[in-house]
C-alpha cells in the first residue's frame, strides 16, 4: 500500500511557498508553514515523507538558526522525513552544516523550478513513501 505523497513547504515568505508549491511534481499534496513552530504541529499532524526548508524562517532570526533547528528537531522526531534545505544566502557554510545535520538535498534560492521539481521528485524517492514518482 503506497503512503501519499505529502511534503512540508517552510518559508516566512507567502511568495516562496507560493512558488514551492506550483513547482510540486504530479501527485504531491503541499503543507505549508511559515514558521517553525507551525512546521512542528505540521509534522506531527501529517504523514510527511519530504519537507522543504529554508534556513532563515523570520526577520528576527538574525543568527540564520531556526531552519537548522527545525531540521535537528525533525532528524530527531521524524527521522524518516526526507530533509531539502534551502536558501538565498551563498555561503557555503549554510549548505554544509545542513548536510552534516542531516538533510539530504541543499537548494538555492531563487527557486529553479525544474531543478525544484527534479530534487523533490530524488526526495520522495529516497523517503520511499510510495511508488516511484520520476
Amino acid at each position: 500500500m503506497n503512503r501519499e505523497k505529502i511534503v512540508l513547504l517552510v518559508d516566512d515568505i507567502p511568495e516562496y511557498l507560493d512558488t514551492m508549491e506550483l513547482n510540486l511534481p504530479d501527485g504531491c499534496r503541499a503543507v505549508r508553514a511559515v514558521s517553525a513552530l507551525k512546521a512542528r504541529t505540521a509534522a506531527d499532524d501529517e504523514k510527511l515523507s519530504v519537507a522543504v526548508i529554508d534556513i532563515r524562517l523570520s526577520d528576527s532570526d538574525t543568527g540564520n538558526r531556526e531552519g537548522m533547528e527545525l531540521l535537528k528537531w525533525l532528524r530527531e522526531h521524524h527521522p524518516a522525513t526526507v530533509v531539502v534545505m534551502i536558501s538565498a544566502y551563498r555561503e557555503f557554510d549554510y549548505a554544509a552544516e545542513s548536510l552534516t545535520l542531516g538533510a539530504e538535498f541543499f537548494l538555492r534560492k531563487p527557486i529553479q523550478p525544474e531543478e525544484f521539481r527534479e530534487t523533490v521528485k530524488k526526495a520522495f524517492n529516497k523517503s520511499g513513501g510510495g511508488e516511484s514518482i520520476l
